[in-house]
């Protein structure tokens, strides 16, 4: 009788769970926390050394599931934490990854997967 009861409780969080999501993604919201809002801003981070000429490697990349500024601001702190890195997010899916260095791809896609996104291609 005990497990039924458990079962149930957690069906219902499940439930819960999926029909919030669900309703955010409609509002236009990614899932993140901003509820499709917009309204707060958020502060991107900030790099040191913003001097282009300083960056001789590029690589664009197309990030899937970012929505909104929260997500860009992950998404650059992420890359950004890789030592000699610059990244720009853009919506709907492009950042610009700026080196000082050869770039390794498999870095910069684990970065961005720890950071809850994935590289697309």
């Amino acid at each position: 009788m005990i497990n039924v009861v458990i079962i149930l409780a957690v069906a219902a969080v499940v439930i819960v769970a999926v029909s919030r999501y669900v309703r955010t993604l409609r509002r236009g919201g990614c899932g993140c926390g901003c509820s499709g809002g917009g309204g707060e801003h958020v502060s991107r981070p900030r790099v040191a050394d913003t001097n282009e000429a300083h960056y001789p490697y590029v690589v664009e990349l197309t990030v899937e599931g970012m929505h909104c500024e929260r997500c860009l601001a992950a998404v650059e702190a992420a890359l950004n934490g890789i030592g000699g890195v610059w990244a720009r997010a853009s919506l709907p899916d492009k950042v610009r990854v700026l080196s000082k260095g050869p770039i390794d791809a498999a870095a910069l896609a684990a970065a961005v997967r720890k950071a809850g996104y994935r590289v697309a291609g």
